[in-house]
């Protein structure tokens, strides 16, 4: 076979990985003899790394009730988180009070805060000069932001004692969701209004976030993420540079999100890319190399490969991931708990993702060397390769216009959308392994059952709430940023809700026009949709759908195909019976109809298929004639092939078939999938 098909392996960011790499590989590499702490800062903006400080252990917690979310979050502070991360729901970040917000939107993806009781109670015993708080805004900052600052007034602290962000992103909130209730040049005002407000009043806040983790949980590879993020940022240094901020202003108060996909070396080549690529950004608007050491890099583990089904996997995965977000010195980090992706999380497995963070800092001592990863050729080589694809598409981005005219055109819509296709037909093939999922399934694991959120429940209780202390409507102003957000710190002090203060900072009712939304999606969906089918099917029956193995001869002549057929038809929760091995055909195909399994595969060796696949097709096509018969193989001649289907064999499994799409018109045809 030739060395390229055989050793050399193709990422999905169309990179070829070579099987050994030498000196000679880096010999030309720009920035190779920079020291951690110097421009382009590929090596960490630290000159000793974490040695005085490790990453922020910024856990996100799964709540949906001010009080659940504060009584979570001092159990985890108590045992070693040192950030908080606040994610508001849909019903916050729409702007909308609980019982004026659609139902499904109340605890939607975050915590619901209707006013300033609400964020008090969430935040009640925390010391908010002692920890980082990191607020998600989404497109508009003001209502989150009089509430937090006035929470901050009202405990007396000093605002310039603020660590942390509190941050807007209206065009990844534009991305999200289709649609935006304003005008892009209305939110990118407020947007420059809170910039500037916050660089002088509360300094150590960030106010703009970059959330280029969205498309790697859409399924986008590294270099579109960095990419995206690049081009991302360019558009707000241009859009806020024509609002009278500077390039180098606005280096300390953006704050980047990335997700951490599952190819490990790859993702830590693609933090430490991203910071040199983020210098020549900052450069090329005019900024000093240096700003782009004041950048802040948060990573959250992908969603994209988490699982339901045999889901203590997703430990494992979630420490590699964070393994190569350390070695590519992120600034903070968020591992998810196993059971984050059913919607709900327990003490022990938050506990469990807590002590990633710890082992990887003083059991595993990530923390003693400044970029552990220098020096090795492979990385070093695989950075500049990610570096230059990803400059590539960003200036391929820029010529179109920019982020937004690409975003407006679906353009990188479409272009995440075909990687995650890529991967999905991956995952179908088994080329890209999920363990547990699509390589070497447990039917014995219980899966996570996804929690199901009482909406209306949840609507109507905080609604009572909010009701029992919500004040008359506070006017509206539209006399510029500084004044409407006056206002809304006075109204935030006397009870306004979320609802009252969107309407005081919103100087117009003019929506963007909506797009396209990105796709979020998870590697293992298809699959776990097959898997319930057959659980159901078991439920309603009594039993598993079962495919017989016909075991043609002694085990040397069967075992890997039988080994492999068992495998492959497990995926979709199938049981494979027939323990024993035949002789002749026609004893296994009376086997397999006595089985009373609806599938019969025949395993054994290519060369003795084409005497055994007539004989035991038409015996057992006699004596059960709807039975489905497998062939474990694919005989190179397509004329064999051919005379094989001629003879009754219905499918062949192989390495190369499609096992969600073959399994799942399994499951159609005996009734177990609609």
């Amino acid at each position: 076979m030739p060395f390229e098909k055989k050793l050399v392996t193709r990422t999905f960011e169309g990179i070829a990985l070579q099987p050994l790499y030498t000196r000679a590989d880096t010999c030309d590499l720009p920035g190779l003899e920079t020291a951690p702490g110097e421009a382009p800062f590929m090596r960490g903006t630290k000159p000793t790394g974490y040695k005085k400080s490790a990453w922020q252990v910024a856990q996100i917690i799964a709540a949906h009730t001010p009080a659940a979310f504060n009584s979570a979050l001092l159990a985890d502070l108590n045992a070693g988180q040192d950030s908080v991360v606040i994610v508001p729901d849909r019903a916050t970040l729409d702007g909308f009070d609980p019982d004026e917000a659609p139902i499904a939107a109340v605890g939607e993806g975050g915590v619901n805060l209707a006013d300033l009781e609400d964020l008090d109670r969430a935040l009640k015993n925390v010391d908010l000069t002692a920890v980082p708080v990191h607020l998600r805004a989404g497109a508009d900052p003001l209502p989150l932001a009089a509430l937090f600052l006035e929470m901050a007034r009202s405990r007396k602290v000093a605002l310039k004692s603020l660590r942390g962000s509190l941050t807007a992103d209206p065009l990844t909130t534009w991305i999200e969701t289709g649609s935006l209730p304003v005008t892009l040049d209305t939110a990118l005002d407020v947007l420059a209004g809170w910039t500037k407000w916050a660089a002088e009043n509360a300094p150590n806040l960030r106010t703009v976030r970059i959330n280029s983790a969205l498309w790697g949980d859409a399924g986008a590879s590294a270099v579109q993420e960095l990419a995206f993020a690049l081009a991302q940022a360019a558009e707000y240094l241009r859009a806020l540079g024509s609002r009278e901020l500077t390039a180098e202003q606005l280096a300390s108060r953006i704050r980047f999100e990335f997700a951490i996909g599952p190819q490990f070396f790859t993702e830590i080549a693609k933090f430490r890319a991203f910071r040199s690529l983020w210098t020549r950004v900052l450069v090329a608007f005019g900024a000093k190399p240096e700003a782009a050491a004041k950048c802040f890099v948060h990573a959250s583990t992908t969603r994209w490969d988490k699982t339901l089904l045999d889901p203590h996997v997703n430990m494992l995965r979630v420490t590699t991931e964070a393994l190569s977000a350390v070695l590519g010195s992120v600034d903070s980090l968020h591992i998810a708990p196993f059971d984050e992706v059913k919607g709900a999380t327990d003490d022990f497995s938050r506990r469990i993702a807590r002590n990633v963070h710890t082992l990887l800092a003083e059991e595993f001592s990530f923390t003693e060397t400044a970029d552990p990863a220098g020096g090795s050729w492979y990385v070093e080589k695989l950075t500049d390769e990610l570096a230059r694809k990803a400059w590539t598409l960003f200036q391929e981005i820029e010529g179109r216009g920019g982020f937004i005219a690409s975003v407006r055109a679906g353009y990188l819509q479409e272009l995440a959308e075909k990687s995650a296709n890529e991967k999905s037909d991956a995952i179908a093939k088994r080329r890209l392994g999920l363990v547990g999922t699509n390589l070497f399934p447990n039917l014995k694991e219980k899966p996570l059952t996804p929690v199901v959120r009482d909406g209306a429940a949840l609507q109507a209780a905080r609604a009572r709430e909010v009701r029992a202390r919500r004040h008359p409507a506070f006017p509206p102003s539209d006399n510029g940023w500084n004044t409407r957000f006056t206002a809304a710190l006075a109204a935030a002090a006397h009870g306004a809700t979320i609802a009252q203060l969107t309407r005081i900072g919103r100087p117009s009712s003019q929506a963007e026009a909506a797009i396209k939304p990105v796709t979020l999606r998870r590697a293992s969906e298809e699959i776990e949709t097959l898997r319930r089918a057959a659980d159901a099917f078991a439920a309603k029956t009594g039993a598993r759908p079962k495919v017989f193995l016909a075991k043609m001869g002694p085990a040397l002549q069967h075992k890997a195909r039988a080994d492999f057929s068992a495998g492959f038809f497990a995926v979709a929760g199938f049981e494979a019976i027939g323990k024993q091995s035949f002789e002749t055909a026609e004893e296994a195909a009376k086997a397999a109809a006595e089985s009373g399994a609806p599938i019969a595969v025949l395993c054994s060796t290519d060369d003795t298929y084409p005497a055994l696949v007539p004989a035991f097709t038409a015996a057992a096509k006699a004596a059960k004639p709807g039975i489905k018969l497998v062939l474990a193989g694919l005989p190179a001649d397509t004329a064999t092939v051919d005379s094989f289907r001629a003879a009754g064999i219905d499918e062949f499994i192989h390495v190369r078939a499609n096992v969600t799409a073959m399994l799942a018109n399994f499951l159609r045809q005996i009734g177990a999938l609609s």
